[in-house]
């Protein structure tokens, strides 16, 4: 794979920002091909791209870093220590995201082992409809608690948009600003002797 940039984190520190919603500038409702090579401009709203966020959290293992925003200003965040995504064989699945910590809640555990789905490939537990059509290109289970591509709403209202639900416990609030953020994980050695 070519050398390709990437928008580093100021806040907090030391993390590759590998999606950002900030003003809606940008057209999330893309399809398999899109997500698959990624879109945007980095230094305003991008996703990185399936392939290469598989290549770099197969290589060694990461941790993912979600910072979250409303339209009246509060701010949230949900991480996870160990997050990995297949190869576009396995449909770029979920493959593990470790442990939950933060003040949003835990609205991705669910989508784990959740292949990814764009409105041209549903990929989805859902019988008989797209999650993805509906609420954007997610790991979507039957549906999820969170839809961080779906469209982005400037009032924060309206049922179809980016949804933290167990932030916000509303179906029809929308976050305003959304950054992904994944970072290698760090292991710390133990020198029994010492």
């Amino acid at each position: 794979m070519e050398p390709f940039k990437v928008s580093c984190a100021s806040s907090p520190p030391g993390w590759t920002v590998i999606q950002r919603r900030i003003d809606g500038s940008e057209n999330f409702n893309r399809n398999w091909n899109a997500y698959k090579r990624g879109f945007g401009n980095v230094k305003g709203e991008f996703f990185i791209g399936l392939e290469k966020l598989h290549r770099m959290t197969e290589a060694r293992p990461h941790e993912l870093y979600i910072k979250l925003g409303s339209v009246n200003g509060s701010t949230s965040y949900a991480q996870y220590d160990d997050f990995m995504i297949g190869s576009e064989e396995e449909l770029y699945e979920l493959k593990n995201l470790g442990e939950y910590s933060g003040e949003a809640g835990d609205s991705l555990t669910n989508n784990k082992n959740q292949k990814f789905s764009t409105f041209d490939r549903d990929n989805d537990n859902t019988s008989g409809a797209s999650c993805a059509s509906s609420f954007g290109a997610w790991w979507h289970n039957d549906c999820s608690e969170s839809m961080l591509n779906g469209k982005y709403l400037k009032d924060g209202k309206g049922w179809n948009g980016i949804i933290w639900y167990l932030w916000h416990d509303d179906w029809d609030e929308s976050l305003t600003f959304v950054e992904m953020m994944i970072r290698p994980k760090v292991f710390y050695l133990v020198n029994p002797t010492v």
